[in-house]
């Protein structure tokens, strides 16, 4: 399995309040690749470890941690393991255009979709429910972050999720279940 090792996440200083005031949906994206140090704040962001514990930067149903960030890019999927800071590749197939039901041109041209995944084994002991509040907090915390950075983004539900599962090699017990496409605004 190729991996790449991430940098340090940048801090962010905007104060949240101003993020807040600021945080709006753009799907006007460049199709820059993302700085390393960009990609990495983002993924910190939405489900980074915080301390010695594993605590992560968002809550988690019942500190089950099912939910895992992925990146879709040109070079395929990867996904983010957060203990490590790197990223694991499940496929070398650019699968963007797969995460999408309609002919979204953002979607290819966006450099990143971050795809938020449930372990429905993980879960199983948790209301149905609460992988989809884990994914809604790390998608925001996204959104929030990408605000600081002044970058462009979209949550988007709208996606086949059994399709983009097997086009980004995964188990059938991961589901995809939430996507934030992101980069510089144009």
């Amino acid at each position: 399995m190729k991996t790449i090792d991430l940098k340090a996440h940048l801090q962010l200083d905007m104060a949240l309040g101003e993020v807040l005031q600021k945080r709006r949906t753009n799907r006007d994206c460049q199709s820059k690749q993302l700085d390393e140090e960009v990609l990495s704040t983002l993924l910190w962001a939405c489900a980074g470890i915080t301390d010695e514990d594993g605590r992560r930067t968002v809550p988690s149903t019942m500190d089950l941690r099912a939910v895992t960030s992925y990146v879709l890019r040109a070079d395929g999927a990867w996904r983010y393991n957060a203990a490590q800071n790197c990223l694991e590749q499940t496929t070398d197939k650019d699968v963007r255009e797969v995460s999408t039901v309609r002919q979204f041109d953002y979607v290819k041209t966006a450099p990143v979709t971050i795809v938020f995944v449930a372990d429905k084994e993980r879960s199983k002991t948790a209301r149905p429910t609460g992988v989809y509040v884990d994914a809604g907090t790390m998608g925001q915390n996204c959104y929030l972050a990408a605000t600081a950075m002044g970058l462009a983004g979209c949550i988007r539900a709208s996606f086949e999720h059994e399709e983009l599962r097997k086009a980004m090699n995964l188990t059938e017990y991961l589901e995809p279940i939430l996507l934030f496409t992101v980069g510089y605004p144009k």
